[in-house]
């Protein structure tokens, strides 16, 4: 015990001996007096740099030292930088038990000459400040890449997925800018498929961006782009020109488009043309990525248009598209925007796919039965014409935005199908036509009050589909017609606590007013219990009523003072009342429904829904996200449209006439690392879901007819995902490494065939991309793919897996000639121990002229025809056999039209 006292007391008197800690201090000038940032201050004993820091913007520093360490107790401070000559000063040395010590020491430097020899100047690939990421985007480009697109798939952390939709480490991007304004939205695809690789010079990626100034004391998650043009791309209009012509089976090929566009300190324009009838040329440059490209209405998403069969590869899809867009932005000051879109765009699409489906028939052993057999050829023509106007008025303390949006689709979709259930071929024929009408205001107002904020929006939405009809060959017709006037207001009070708390009391009203009418038309000649499915002629039903959700969801916030912690907590109150008259009309014993006439349906609930969220910056490179809370949802009026509505030849859906209630709690987690100056990202995240529903879906298969309802009863779903992305960039090599691996796993449950199934699935995805450029005249590109999927349910386990493998190789005999080859291997499973193989290869050579590239592309060399997969729904399984475009030739010239 003795000894053990002894040696407490021996180590607690050597403490002081241990470390002598010194804290030096100080602000840096020059001889006028003005503070000098970026000076490289070190304390240095002998050869060892025992301490070292960089002054501020204000020129002051702040380091600490263990003067213990410095050799024979003599410590120097030095000051360097690039335009001021050296000084060094010695520092005392502490006396014996005092710790920390601290010294104030400031320094004036004296500027010196430098005498440059000739050099040459090349800007550094990557630079730092805050929040901000700025890449020297010619730094990364490689020899064949040709638009703005082309070079952005070589930064680090940034992906860009096969429509266009850019994401840094993993989340898609929120703005994207082009010299500080944003003209295009989320129809950022104009730009990047059009501006030419060489006329950016900058790519900044800005992170934790907030797009409204006076948020600019808040936290953010978002991340946004800003493109800077070369002095060339600036003050005089520039655009490019594009011509094309070639072959593939049965068809002549070509493609023409001329985009214009001009970028000044105050305004911006981008005009496009194009028109196609191969591929997604035209097609692609118009999706919107703020989702906003599509309009829809509740009789359309009713009656929804036929198609599918998309195979993970290979060209499918027989396409002619064309669009006209003009689109420009105004900065009126410093803070004042107008901004407008117009544009018009036509889609005509056709494909044909073979499917066979096996429907899960449980008759005490749980077996499926034989699969049925379709050919299906879907055929669809779409007419698009949109008009957005904008005004933002972006100030530190005053923030107003107005947009007004117009919207119209036309659509004509055709999808026979061809059956055969051994007595030979059958083909039904089914047409759909439908017209949806949308405009839409919305009005944004945040006005500060010394530390406080006061916001006001405003959301008001009309949506008419005067009428879709579905049409077969029969006789059998479906109508339907509906109308949707929505409005949406908030305010918000936000209170600040001084630097680290925050309140926020934001209160809601949503108002929204449905309408939807449906009809069932039989053919004359029809006598009653014709028709295998449960229809009647003339059988209908109208709906229409409101729903009306108050709201307040009064929350907290709290920031630690060195900003690196954060934390949110709401306790939202969300009131939700219904109100819907609903009329029957001619229903017959073969519906669901029991007996027609006018009904009433009231429904009114009050849900809590807390929300929290934490997010901790460890350093510049590393930080930790946190979130969980409690959502409810509420069905629409669409749950009580009860009578039988068709949707194919063979299907009819009906819904449970129960208001559907659901509730969900959610939790994530997102942990992001970077170390900029190495080209290194690691993003990490994980999530987990559970809820429950109060009305179970349930299917019932008889013979060809397949019909859709729901039933009262309480039934779960639960999920969970999880997974990793690296990316690395080597520039000595311009090489680009980068792997993603993700898991999930998901629980449900449905009724079949008046059986209650709980279903298991879960899968995993691990993709492997290499772009390496071991010769000064070649480029080798490498893609692995591997991906596997399970369900299981009632005694019965079911798997498929897809092993993909992609090798490009670019050779350039000249800098500007480029000669490609693509090799892609595909294996899926379409069953146990039933494999099917597919290969493609593609040939392609590109020569890049001071105003033109020509390329010249040869696809699918080995004439593919076809392309089979698996996928699984709950308890049924379908194989897909996509019908693939043969042999390709095209020719193009793309003529650069700048001055």
């Amino acid at each position: 015990m003795s000894r053990t006292f002894l040696s407490i007391i021996y180590i607690i008197m050597c403490l002081p001996l241990a470390a002598q800690m010194v804290e030096v201090s100080g602000k840096v000038k020059d001889l006028t007096g003005r503070p000098v940032p970026d000076v490289i201050v070190k304390v240095v004993s002998g050869k060892s740099t025992l301490a070292f820091v960089t002054t501020n913007m204000q020129g002051t520093y702040t380091l600490s030292y263990d003067h213990a360490k410095a050799k024979d107790g003599a410590a120097m401070l030095s000051f360097s930088h690039i335009a001021y000559a050296n000084d060094e000063s010695p520092l005392p040395a502490p006396t014996k038990g005092e710790s920390p010590v601290r010294v104030v020491h400031d320094a004036v430097l004296l500027p010196k000459a430098v005498a440059l020899k000739e050099v040459k100047v090349k800007a550094e690939p990557l630079r730092l400040a805050g929040d901000t990421l700025s890449y020297n985007l010619q730094q990364f480009l490689g020899k064949g890449d040709v638009t703005l697109e082309d070079g952005l798939k070589r930064l680090p952390g940034i992906t860009v997925a096969q429509d266009g939709a850019i994401s840094y480490m993993g989340q898609g991007i929120s703005r994207f800018y082009i010299e500080g304004l944003d003209m295009l939205g989320g129809r950022y695809n104009l730009a990047t498929k059009n501006i030419p690789a060489e006329y950016a010079t900058q790519v900044e990626v800005l992170q934790h961006h907030k797009a409204r100034r006076v948020d600019s004391d808040e936290e953010s998650n978002d991340v946004a782009l800003n493109i800077r043009l070369a002095r060339k791309a600036k003050f005089k209009p520039f655009g490019q020109e594009v011509v094309g012509a070639g072959t593939r089976p049965s068809d002549l090929l070509g493609l023409v488009g001329l985009t214009g566009m001009m970028f000044t300190d105050q305004f911006q324009l981008l005009g496009s043309a194009k028109f196609s009838n191969h591929g997604n040329f035209g097609s692609y440059d118009l999706i919107d990525h703020n989702g906003n490209g599509q309009v829809s209405a509740l009789a359309a998403s009713r009656l929804n248009r036929w198609g599918g069969g998309a195979p993970a590869i290979g060209e499918y899809l027989y396409a002619t598209n064309g669009y006209g867009t003009l689109n420009g932005i105004n900065k009126v000051d410093s803070t004042r925007q107008l901004r407008v879109n117009a544009d018009y765009a036509f889609e005509r699409n056709h494909n044909s796919y073979e499917t066979t489906t096996w429907y899960y028939m449980p008759d005490g052993s749980a077996v499926a039965v034989d699969g049925l057999h379709e050919v299906i050829s879907p055929l669809s023509r779409v007419h698009r014409p949109m008009l957005e106007v904008r005004f933002e008025n972006n100030g530190a303390n005053r923030y107003f935005a107005e947009t007004l949006r117009l919207q119209a689709q036309f659509e004509d979709n055709e999808c026979p199908v061809q059956t055969d259930d051994g007595t030979g071929p059958v083909l039904h024929s089914q047409q759909r036509k439908a017209t949806v009408l949308s405009i839409t205001n919305s009005i944004w107002s945040t006005v500060r009050m010394g530390r406080h904020k006061f916001s006001i929006t405003s959301d008001v939405g009309f949506n008419r589909a005067p009428r879709v009809r579905l049409s077969f060959d029969s006789g059998l017709a479906q109508t339907a017609q509906s109308t949707t006037l929505s409005t949406n207001h908030r305010t918000s009070f936000n209170i600040s606590l001084g630097s680290k708390w925050r309140i926020a009391l934001p209160v809601r009203l949503a108002a929204n007013y449905d309408m939807i009418e449906t009809t069932t038309l039989m053919p004359p000649s029809a006598s009653a219990g014709s028709s295998t499915l449960p229809v009647a002629d003339g059988s209908g039903q109208r709906l229409s009523g409101w729903t009306i959700t108050p709201s307040v969801t009064p929350g907290t916030e709290w920031r630690s003072a060195n900003r690196k912690a954060y934390v949110s907590m709401g306790m939202g109150v969300q009131w939700t009342n219904l109100l819907y008259n609903s009329d029957v009309s001619n229903v017959d014993s073969r519906s669901f429904l029991q007996s027609g006439g006018d009904e009433h349906s009231v429904y009114s609930s009050v849900f809590l829904t807390p929300q929290t969220s934490f997010r901790y910056t460890f350093n510049g490179r590393a930080e930790l996200a946190l979130s969980s809370g409690i959502s409810h949802s509420v069905g629409d009026i669409l749950n009580l449209l009860t009578t039988p509505v068709l949707t194919t030849y063979r299907a009819t859906s009906a819904a449970s006439g129960i208001i559907g209630k659901s509730s969900q709690w959610s939790t994530s987690v997102d942990y992001k690392y970077q170390v900029p100056f190495s080209y290194l990202t690691v993003g990490t995240s994980a999530s987990w879901s559970q809820g429950k529903r109060n009305v179970l879906s349930s299917r019932i298969v008889n013979g060809l007819s397949v019909e859709n309802a729901g039933i009262l009863r309480d039934s779960h779903v639960r999920s969970a995902s999880a997974g990793v992305n690296i990316s690395k960039n080597i520039l000595p090599i311009t090489t680009k490494l980068s792997f993603t691996l993700r898991g999930n796993w998901g629980s449900s449950e449905s009724m079949t065939q008046n059986v209650i199934v709980t279903t298991y699935t879960s899968g995993y995805v691990t993709d492997l991309n290499a772009v390496v450029a071991p010769l000064s005249w070649m480029e080798v590109v490498v893609h692995g793919h591997y991906s596997r999927k399970a369900t299981r349910y009632q005694g019965q386990h079911s798997h498929y897996d897809i092993t993909r493998a992609d090798a490009s190789v670019a050779v350039y005999p000249m800098a500007t000639l480029e000669l490609q080859m693509d090799y892609n291997y595909v294996r899926t499973q379409i069953a146990a121990g039933d494999y099917k193989h597919a290969n493609f290869l593609r040939a392609s050579a590109q020569l890049k002229q001071k105003h033109t590239v020509w390329r010249l592309t040869l696809d699918n060399l080995l004439d593919m025809r076809q392309y089979t997969y698996t996928t699984f729904s709950l308890t049924d399984r379908y194989t897909f056999c996509s019908h693939l475009i043969g042999r390709t030739l095209i020719f193009s010239c793309k003529l650069n039209l700048a001055k």
